[in-house]
């Protein structure tokens, strides 16, 4: 009856998405971090970034989710009526864990029976939020959980179950206490003990009603146990001492007495074998998915930076259009500095396309001119809107790419045998040979442990390759005559993928540079800037000629 996971991420369980992201371009645009920004909970970390490791290719699958998502967002009451849900749903997940072999039969049953109440209760509450909504679903995912949950309710050994179930409970819940009876030797030492009755209230400490007890009328007749006396022999007359050496065998009988009540119970728990929460048991990380994700939209948002749902184009376009995009992990860097920060006016949003004009793109400016964060922000905008959220932008059109592919330029490391040049051509070598045309590549600063003639002749080298692959790329590099030979490689290399130049805009003041970190299509301008950069930190010729000048002289 709940064989079949219900997921809301997924239309067709049996069919998931390969993970898509490997290690390299996890840590490149930083998913571990953006996973725990979404994770409604830390414990669901991992899981989240498993979904967007995953990077989910297929448009009528984001699609579905996205209208999950959006459904939340404008039903806050539902939200908030799943919110309430997830502890039961987690401890659900509890009651999914295997093997109990080795445990009595009795705790066995009532492991068996916690699930089974556990389970119908969440299927009732979870069915009557999505009826409350009426018509104002939706959404396919949460119409199809709502039918799917009216199937097990109307299924007969939901029904039998549901029905019979107090009755088991109670059986069980009333069972508050038991008495016991000890016989007492010439000096009031315990000596003997047995069980008297099983009771559904529970005992309450009082030193004043034992001591009334103690004093009131005697009851001469014995009382018949529940099980045989009990009596400590010790040898060689040893007298008993006050330590109540009757517990384990009192506690022996116990369990038997219990097992004996307890098993018609479990065999009429037997009759629902079938019937498992394992079914619910994946709704609890979905759905922490998605309430995390609005949170993390509605934090954006409220600092003044707009995030929305990317239109879904076909995959063969190969597509992708923003506006006003920005890198979100950026914006969470600075937020986790002041939560109350207003961002609008400190990040500045960028356009960006991939089309006929131009999907592999050289991307050229100075140093620390926001390059690095651009072509980041890309990536991310990717991997969000492919695990059906809302992006970092005021609109975006994108194709779903089935894989993204990093190569950001790392520090020398000496247990590298080839290398820092020989490690980047063997990571781009394997790039091309994992790439498609349905691929991202991005690229930053590849290349750039050789001399400039050497760079240069490499990367043209790679753009052409890139090119014939016809993947969409950001090249993000100081090569500027790099940028400068687009047209040269579009007209000597076929391809589907024409070559364009960005450029990172700097503005004159003097004989500083003013960064403003906007990205436009545009020529290279042929400087890194980085004469405006020693200027700053006081290393340009000009400040060391006069700092030397000024140093006394030495005798």
């Amino acid at each position: 009856m709940t064989a079949s996971p219900l997921s809301l991420l997924w239309p067709d369980v049996t069919s998931r998405a390969r993970t898509a992201l490997n290690d390299n371009a996890a840590a490149d645009l930083g998913i571990s971090d953006l996973a725990r920004a979404i994770a409604f909970e830390p414990r669901q970390e991992e899981r989240v970034r498993g979904i967007l490791l995953a990077l989910c290719d297929d448009p009528a699958i984001i699609t579905y989710r996205q209208d999950v998502l959006g459904a939340l967002m404008r039903n806050p009451a539902l939200a908030d009526g799943l919110q309430a849900l997830l502890p039961s749903l987690g401890q659900l997940g509890f009651y999914g864990n295997p093997g109990r072999p080795n445990e009595p039969a009795l705790q066995q049953t009532l492991f068996r029976l916690g699930e089974l109440e556990l389970y119908v209760d969440c299927v009732e509450r979870l069915r009557a939020l999505l009826l409350a909504q009426g018509d104002g679903l939706r959404a396919e995912g949460l119409i199809r959980l709502r039918d799917a949950l009216g199937a097990i309710e109307q299924d007969a050994s939901f029904q039998a179950l549901r029905a019979e179930l107090p009755d088991m409970l109670s059986k069980v819940r009333n069972i508050g206490s038991v008495t016991i009876g000890v016989n007492l030797d010439a000096h009031m030492l315990p000596m003997e003990a047995t069980l008297l009755s099983i009771n559904g209230h529970r005992f309450k400490g009082s030193g004043v009603q034992l001591i009334d007890k103690l004093l009131g009328k005697k009851d001469e007749g014995g009382t018949q146990g529940l099980a045989r006396l009990h009596r400590i022999a010790l040898p060689n007359g040893m007298p008993y001492t006050r330590e109540n050496m009757l517990l384990v065998p009192l506690f022996k009988d116990l369990s038997d007495v219990l097992e004996a009540v307890s098993r018609p119970i479990a065999d009429a728990l037997a009759r629902y074998a079938k019937i498992s929460g394992q079914g619910l048991i994946a709704l609890e990380s979905e759905i922490g998915f998605y309430l995390g994700a609005i949170r993390l939209i509605r934090k954006v948002q409220a600092a003044g930076l707009p995030m929305c749902r990317p239109e879904i184009a076909p995959k063969d376009a190969r597509a992708f259009e923003a506006r006003g995009l920005f890198n979100l992990a950026f914006a969470l860097r600075l937020l986790g500095r002041n939560p109350q920060a207003q961002l609008s006016g400190q990040i500045v949003p960028n356009d960006a396309a991939f089309d006929d004009a131009g999907r592999i793109h050289i991307l050229t400016g100075p140093n620390q001119g926001g390059k690095t964060t651009f072509i980041t922000a890309i990536g991310l905008i990717h991997v969000l809107a492919q695990a059906g959220l809302h992006v970092p932008a005021s609109s975006a059109r994108l194709s779903p790419c089935d894989a993204i592919h990093t190569h950001f330029a790392k520090d020398e490391q000496p247990s590298l045998e080839s290398g820092r040049l020989g490690e980047e051509a063997k990571r781009l070598s394997e790039i091309f040979g994992r790439a498609t045309r349905h691929s991202l590549v991005l690229l930053n600063e590849s290349l750039s442990s050789t001399s400039p003639n050497e760079s240069l002749f490499l990367a043209r080298d790679v753009v052409r390759g890139l090119r014939l692959l016809g993947a969409r790329a950001i090249f993000a590099t100081h090569l500027h005559g790099l940028a400068e030979e687009a047209s040269e490689i579009n007209a000597s290399t076929p391809g589907e993928s024409a070559v364009a130049s960005l450029v990172s805009v700097i503005e004159q003041d003097g004989q500083d540079g003013r960064r403003t970190y906007r990205i436009v299509a545009g020529p290279p301008t042929g400087l890194s800037h980085a004469r405006d950069i020693a200027r700053r930190f006081g290393i340009s010729f000009e400040q060391i000629e006069a700092m030397l000048k000024a140093k006394p002289k030495m005798p």
